[in-house]
């Protein structure tokens, strides 16, 4: 396998056609077709299948492409980073951050990135943990937070902080003053819930042997922020996510007894070594999640 072939079948995938992808790659078009065809012969898959409407890309093809892109990124980083190597971090480095995560240090980020590295562009994916963790394993994702992390062998993990879990509601739903709240008390409160803060709760709910009664759930976070916003529920969420509302007085945000927190963890990828520019942001990363108010302030 070389390095022109990797940059051939991506060609041949993005234009959808062997013709397109020919007179893009200033290659003949049999020469290319062979090219994709030793390719699939050293796989020993079908990469691509033709129809009359055009080529697409098999669910190998799929898995190659992810890999194969991974690949020529890193390269490309590599020639950059070595010619730079007395100078700064440059290249592309694409970040995941989940939904929870990603309204709180995204723009704070990309402003930091574009001071103190300049040449390093960075490529935003929101996506839950799950999606991300695809992504690192595809090469798809250079580094990612995680809140949900499963096992995987070609993923490696830095804990980055540990985050209070609160109920959070507007005054006439969650009391002032109120010091702490248990999980038994949970069913005195209407509370929407998103199905992964949901998924949070769940092993601490079955350590203490209690059922919450969810007045409803939903996939979407910010629905349901917006929802405990206007006073129609309460609902549980990780402190950082409140804290400017709680500070402004527009909510109330109640620690658990016992405290209940999530986990967030830098992830990157184990099958390729870690460059300059993948530093720079693993820093700025950790700094932007240290910034975030994880923990509920003592009353």
């Amino acid at each position: 396998m070389e390095l022109r072939q990797l940059r051939y079948f991506l060609g041949v995938a993005a234009a959808g056609s062997f013709g397109r992808a020919a007179s893009q790659l200033h290659i003949a078009q049999p020469a290319l077709s062979r090219q994709i065809k030793a390719l699939e012969e050293e796989f020993g898959v079908e990469l691509l299948f033709r129809t009359a409407r055009g080529v697409h890309v098999t669910e190998a093809g799929e898995r190659f492409r992810g890999l194969a892109e991974a690949l020529v990124r890193s390269i490309e980083n590599m020639r950059l980073e070595v010619a730079n190597l007395a100078d700064e971090p440059s290249g592309l480095v694409v970040v995941g951050l989940p939904p929870s995560i990603a309204h709180l240090i995204t723009i704070h980020l990309i402003e930091a990135c574009e001071i103190r590295f300049p040449k390093v562009t960075l490529h935003i994916i929101e996506a839950l943990s799950v999606f991300l963790v695809d992504g690192l394993e595809l090469g798809r994702i250079d580094v990612a937070v995680l809140t949900d992390p499963r096992e995987s062998y070609a993923v490696e993990r830095r804990d980055l902080a540990d985050e209070d879990m609160v109920l959070v509601g507007v005054p006439a739903r969650v009391q002032d003053g109120l010091a702490s709240v248990t999980l038994e008390e949970l069913n005195n409160y209407k509370i929407i819930i998103s199905q992964g803060f949901e998924r949070v709760m769940q092993p601490w709910c079955e350590a203490a042997n209690v059922t919450p009664s969810y007045a409803l759930k939903l996939d979407s976070v910010q629905i349901v922020q917006d929802m405990m916003r206007r006073g129609l529920y309460c609902t549980i969420v990780p402190y950082g996510m409140v804290h400017s509302d709680v500070a402004a007085g527009r909510v109330n945000a109640v620690r658990f007894n016992p405290p209940i927190t999530r986990r967030l963890v830098l992830a990157f990828s184990s099958r390729r070594p870690i460059s300059l520019s993948m530093s720079a942001v693993f820093e700025m990363l950790e700094e932007q999640v240290n910034a975030i108010q994880t923990k509920i302030q003592t009353r």
